[in-house]
């Protein structure tokens, strides 16, 4: 299979190379062309003299014009044949050129080369990755930051990486830093917040409040920060105003993993006790909520198992699969947890983004990692 191809190659490229030298017609001797003109022209002066249109003497001279010419010719006709022939050894220069050039590289190639050799694809390489130690690249900004306290770009630069490593109060020393020495943006008090939020596991404090309402109120549609907010209407017992700014966010951004963790909060929401799956303003809701707990528990274990079933045979959204999966741990019931977080990977395979999330969830559930 290796060499059928390297052939066809080869013989397609001398065919190439030779196809302009080998389809032509052999030359023509400049001696026959000026005989045949010559007898022409006789031709066609007899004629003119028969008719009197030239006299004998310039019919005389046109003659003689003519036989000189093809005098001239016929001495230099050694030169014209010498011609030909040099042309003739380039054709079989061109030819040996073009026969041994691919019979010399072959050879080389059979000593040299490995044919059976197997591809090795870009995305299978051995990459040596640099090895950066994260700890004291922080540990030589720090001092960089100890030395120069007033470098704000410093700051913006170590605070993301604060955040990634989970130093959640460094994060938020640092980026109150980058405030106060860059000036605010809404990108700036939003990242402010979101660390703060880290640092106390969830809760919306009073100074990420501040923060993220700083955020809207430079960029009334900071996505990031409407989002939080969202979240504290819920923290402050506003669970319906909840969903209803995180839904009309989600109607607002693009499909992507920021929609995608909306429409999971929302799912959460709707699903956890105190909002069911009917919706918090739905006539289903309002009629779960009315029932004493142990009804109320089993009417929402219905849902849920209902959900189950649904996602188990047709499948569904990843905010369906979270919503199920959140709904198995309120329920406390981890090992259906596990088991639905398993299904749905198998089923959002072909979704990155959705295993990222789910891979996020699977460290919520307790006990064995699933």
């Amino acid at each position: 299979m290796f060499w059928l191809p390297v052939l066809v190659l080869i013989l397609v490229a001398i065919l190439l190379a030779l196809w302009p030298l080998l389809r032509g017609r052999g030359p023509v001797d400049p001696l026959d062309q000026a005989v045949a003109f010559y007898q022409a022209r006789k031709v066609e002066l007899e004629r003119q003299h028969a008719a009197g249109q030239i006299g004998d003497a310039d019919f005389e001279a046109a003659m003689a014009e003519q036989g000189r010419h093809l005098l001239a010719l016929g001495r230099g006709r050694g030169q014209v044949s010498g011609d030909v022939a040099a042309r003739r050894r380039r054709k079989i220069a061109a030819l040996a050129m073009l026969v041994l050039v691919p019979g010399i590289t072959l050879a080389v190639y059979l000593r040299i080369g490995q044919p059976g050799l197997p591809d090795l694809p870009l995305a299978s390489r051995a990459v040596t990755p640099q090895n950066m130690d994260v700890a004291s690249a922080l540990q030589r900004i720090e001092q960089h930051l100890a030395r120069n306290p007033e470098d704000g770009r410093g700051y913006e630069v170590v605070a993301p990486v604060y955040l990634r490593a989970g130093r959640f109060a460094d994060a938020a020393f640092a980026y109150r830093k980058v405030i106060a020495l860059l000036g605010p943006t809404a990108q700036r008090h939003a990242d402010l917040g979101e660390a703060l939020v880290a640092e106390k596991d969830g809760i919306v404090t009073a100074e990420a409040r501040e923060a993220f309402e700083k955020a809207v109120a430079l960029e009334p549609g900071f996505a990031k920060a409407r989002f939080y907010l969202a979240l504290l209407l819920e923290q402050d017992g506003n669970r319906p105003a909840a969903i209803e700014k995180l839904t009309a966010l989600a109607a607002e951004l693009g499909t992507g993993p920021g929609r995608m963790r909306v429409e999971a909060e929302i799912a959460r929401m709707r699903t956890e006790p105190g909002g069911p799956a009917g919706g918090p303003a739905s006539e289903a809701g309002q009629s779960i909520a009315a029932l004493p707990e142990a009804e109320r528990q089993a009417a929402i274990r219905s849902m849920v198992d209902q959900l189950d079933a649904r996602l188990s045979g047709s499948g569904g959204t990843i905010g369906e699969w979270q919503r199920l999966i959140r709904a198995r741990l309120v329920l406390d019931e981890p090992d259906k947890a596990r088991e639905a977080l398993g299904r749905a990977r198998v089923a959002l395979a072909g979704e990155p983004d959705s295993l990222k999330i789910l891979e996020q969830l699977a460290g919520e559930i307790p006990g064995k990692a699933p």
